[in-house]
């Protein structure tokens, strides 16, 4: 696809003395096709109430740079779930001008209010946003901004590259053997190169095996380092590893490793794998992704490591031909009472050290982190809802009993997803609202569940204090009279004047 446009953020403003900034990564998705930029959000807070700006914000097209101005959300409402506090927004804004002397025209005045929608959340110090920008009036573009690292892959279609070591170059964010670290690293080869053979956009990277005196060197890339250390192929001092303590960068000025601050539910990318020449034995290709703590690992593992939160992967991917394939492959937690902070990803052309051919090679493009934010099933009250399905979002059921969002239990399919839950009253029933958000904030389900109840009709209700037997009569809310109480349910209290009370027992 050609390059339609990208975002720049310059800076962003404050509204308040006690404003923090966010120095993170922003990635622009148009059409499906991502880039990636630097930028800072500035986001302060006063009574609950959030305001979020990003200031100066232009679209760089083919034809040179647009200035479109400065987007505020003001008064943003605020939901704790958890450690997070989850910021929700859907409004129209009026952008105003900029003041980046770089930029010489600002069409802010020419722009009708934009509808802005925001998903975000502040949690332990990190922040995370999806905006959606709706210009579909006026570019027939809608812009997604996803605000912040540690939730997702950086660089997901491939189409950003540095130069590495002797004028090779690397997909940012990936390294291969042109970056290697060990003492064999200077005769480890070259194994990744830029491909136009992509999925979407204009690139994918192009992993492949090599042979040198009929020792094949597999293709590997990885978002942390490589390690050449041994002429035996399988020897454990051959692998990638990461370690957040290390102080070097790649060519493109990033850490040897990818921050991950959740545990997704699946890691998704499209492939293409051939082999030179087919090997029964050794037919597979291989995908792993490690999520740690961020203090050393290596893959493959030369010991028992106790920093590992969860691990996904395949290790038989079959050769596909000249179709793009994609692979979904589940994370399986470990179970040890360990924090993710980073992860290591490693593609290689066999799943087997040493083994297939000089001319195997796996192209890689659109890779994802996968969270899921659908539920699976609804209670109100211990009571399943009926006919539930996860692509239905409006049910109705019967209860003669109060609810509150206490009573509502949530399943869903998203291990680590936000879930909001709020009930209010309308006429004769309590409606509620059940929102799930998945922990990268990309996407959102929301469901409604309207409750029939009576218990809507009284007004007052006060807990009972006084003994039962003080009460002339108790009746259930279907008008039965009530022999003995059950704790937690409501009841009717009627007076000997005639009037009625309701009653929490």
């Amino acid at each position: 696809m050609k390059k339609l446009f990208t975002l720049l953020f310059a800076a962003a403003s404050a509204f308040a003395a006690h404003a923090t900034d966010y120095n993170v990564p922003i990635t622009v998705i148009v059409n499906g096709v991502t880039s990636e930029q630097k930028g800072v959000i500035t986001v302060d807070e006063t009574d609950g109430l959030y305001n979020l700006t990003v200031k100066n914000f232009v679209l760089q097209s083919e034809n040179g740079p647009m200035g479109v101005g400065n987007v505020a959300l003001q008064n943003i409402e605020s939901f704790k779930d958890g450690d997070a506090t989850l910021l929700m927004a859907n409004r129209q804004v009026t952008i105003t001008d900029g003041d980046d002397p770089a930029v010489p025209y600002w069409m802010a005045a020419m722009l009708p209010p934009v509808p802005v929608e925001l998903r975000g959340k502040i949690e332990d110090n990190h922040l995370r946003c999806y905006l959606d920008i709706n210009l579909t009036d006026v570019l027939q573009q809608v812009i997604t901004v996803a605000i912040g690292d540690g939730w997702q892959m950086p660089n997901q279609s491939f189409e950003a590259w540095h130069t590495s070591t002797g004028n090779y170059v690397e997909p940012n964010g990936w390294h291969s053997f042109e970056s290697a670290t060990g003492s064999l690293a200077p005769l480890a080869g070259h194994h990744i190169e830029k491909s136009d053979n992509a999925h979407t956009g204009e690139a994918s990277a192009r992993i492949y095996a090599t042979s040198i005196f009929g020792i094949v060197a597999n293709g590997t890339m990885t978002t942390g380092r490589m390690n050449a250390g041994s002429m035996a192929a399988a020897d454990a001092a051959n692998h990638a590893y990461l370690d957040m303590s290390q102080t070097e960068f790649d060519g493109n000025g990033d850490p040897y490793y990818i921050p991950l601050y959740a545990c997704p539910d699946s890691l998704a990318l499209w492939v293409k794998f051939n082999q030179g020449k087919p090997s029964a034995d050794h037919p597979y290709a291989t995908v792993s992704a490690v999520i740690t703590d961020g203090t050393h690992y290596q893959d493959p593992e030369d010991k028992e490591y106790t920093n590992v939160v969860a691990k996904a992967k395949n290790a038989q991917i079959a050769v596909t031909g000249d179709k793009w394939v994609r692979l979904s492959i589940p994370f399986v937690r470990t179970g040890l009472n360990v924090d993710p902070q980073a992860v290591l990803i490693t593609i290689s052309t066999n799943a087997d050290a040493g083994q297939g051919g000089a001319g195997d090679e796996v192209l890689v493009d659109d890779i994802e982190f996968v969270y899921n934010a659908k539920v699976t099933g609804l209670k109100v009250k211990g009571q399943d809802v009926a006919d539930f399905a996860a692509d239905k979002s409006d049910y109705e059921m019967e209860l003669n009993l109060t609810v509150t969002a206490d009573d509502i239990e949530v399943a869903t399919n998203g291990s680590t997803a936000h879930v909001l839950k709020s009930v209010t009253t309308e006429e004769d029933y309590y409606v509620c609202n059940i929102t799930v958000i998945s922990a990268d904030m990309s996407a959102i389900s929301s469901y409604v569940v309207r409750v029939k109840s009576s218990a809507t009709a009284i007004s007052e209700t006060v807990a009972d204090a006084a003994p039962a037997t003080s009460c002339p009569a108790l009746y259930t809310l279907d008008g039965r009279r009530a022999a003995t109480l059950t704790p937690g349910r409501v009841y009717i209290s009627r007076k000997a004047d005639g009037t009625t009370l309701k009653v929490i027992r």
